[in-house]
């Protein structure tokens, strides 16, 4: 038997599991994405319109990139939480659940009769996690906050100050909340362990704010012990982007052996033995005026040449890449990391394989990604209500439920 078969036939980590999702946008979307892919069964709560993630540019059937990203191997039920039996319903669905993760905003859960107290009641092993701003709690717990407004609030823009020392947010990627994301997913991941070991559930609270915290930890321990706030952490000069006849390098030649092969390989051995560069103090001091130096002699080559030069010589560089010459790299292509799947409710999609778990191609079933509501039919049916009283709620326009060609499976397997 090949080891693609036995991938195949080998339960997923969290096969079983299944996982309430009240979450939209994108932190709690992608914790609970990733305890998809691990096998777990999520049910995602949207309001009829959808989450606010569908919306947005690069529209594709419904879709963005970034709602087929967190919502891929998720069923999802459209459901009215403002409708009087709206969160009754969700009660009785959560009922069935090991793991409920919300996003609201601090107070709505309890308003709603959904909050943990209420669900855990009589349940001490289940699981509930918040995902928020600013916490639960606070003089700012109660302040709306997005991915930008979190860059800008922990620090992060400054950190990231351009040459000019104008603070610059990471755009193209939402770096707060999909960091917010996976602290979410490793402190479900724990407490996982811990009910598996000790019997009990959990309490959780995950914001944004307190994942840039950990994230940004070696800057917050630099300016807690007076080592300031701006400058490198980690790197010395030389280290950075620098200009070639064609396109931009990327170079790290820290350590004293490395320099020594980065001046021989540009030939400009002469740089490691000059005093203004002899020693990592002297480098450190007089980084600006090595920088020009080194940005002279890598004007005679183009990146990808420096590139392949200075790695056999042991040096570590690499040419600034677009995504898609990322994606089109040949180590991504020898690692499979980026597959083309067929994917139910998309179309031919690429993938990204999540580090740890199978390729998608190598599962029983490839994910798809639902429709709003697609699944609601059955997930009413799984919490125990009656045909007719699922039909008396949609009625009453409590829930939205969805035609005969949405209803396509979408499980993780």
């Amino acid at each position: 038997m090949d080891r693609a078969w036995r991938r195949i036939m080998m339960p997923l980590p969290l096969q079983g599991l299944r996982v309430f999702d009240l979450s939209q946008g994108v932190a709690g979307p992608y914790c609970t994405m990733l305890l998809a892919a691990q096998g777990a069964d999520v049910v995602k709560v949207e309001p009829f319109e959808g989450d606010w993630i569908r919306s947005g540019r690069n529209q594709h059937r419904g879709h963005t990139p970034a709602s087929i990203t967190v919502n891929l191997g998720k069923r999802s039920i459209a459901l009215d939480l403002k409708h009087p039996d709206g969160p009754d319903v969700a009660r009785r669905i959560a009922a069935g659940c090991d793991i409920v993760i919300e996003s609201f905003r601090p107070g709505v859960a309890a308003r709603l009769g959904l909050d943990d107290a209420t669900l855990r009641a009589g349940r001490p092993d289940l699981i509930y996690a918040s995902v928020s701003g600013f916490g639960q709690d606070g003089p700012l717990s109660r302040r709306g906050v997005v991915d930008q407004i979190m860059q800008a609030f922990c620090g992060w823009m400054t950190l990231n100050a351009d040459a000019a020392g104008q603070p610059q947010r990471t755009r193209n990627v939402v770096l707060a909340d999909q960091v917010t994301g996976l602290y979410a997913y490793q402190a479900v991941g724990g407490a996982l362990i811990g009910k598996l070991r000790h019997g009990n559930g959990a309490r959780l609270d995950i914001s944004l704010m307190g994942a840039m915290a950990a994230f940004l930890a070696p800057r917050l321990v630099a300016a807690g012990t007076g080592g300031g706030e701006a400058g490198q952490v980690y790197f010395a000069a030389p280290t950075g982007e620098y200009p070639t006849r064609a396109g931009t390098l990327m170079l790290a030649a820290r350590k004293p052996a490395e320099y020594q092969r980065f001046c021989e390989a540009i030939g400009r051995p002469d740089l490691h033995t000059d005093e203004r560069y002899a020693t990592q103090e002297a480098r450190n001091r007089n980084a600006a005026g090595l920088d020009r130096e080194i940005a002279a002699s890598l004007s005679t080559r183009t990146a990808e040449e420096w590139e392949t030069l200075l790695n056999e010589r042991g040096v570590m560089a690499s040419v600034v890449r677009s995504v898609g010459q990322f994606m089109a790299s040949e180590q991504m292509r020898f690692a499979g990391l980026v597959e083309t799947v067929d994917v139910a409710g998309v179309g031919e999609c690429p993938l990204v394989r999540l580090p740890g778990a199978p390729a998608w191609s190598a599962r029983a079933r490839v994910p798809a990604v639902p429709a709003i509501g697609q699944h609601g039919g059955d997930i009413l049916r799984e919490a125990g209500l009656a045909e007719r009283d699922i039909r008396q709620l949609a009625a009453a326009r409590c829930v939205r439920l969805p035609t005969t060609q949405e209803e396509v499976p979408s499980h993780v397997s």
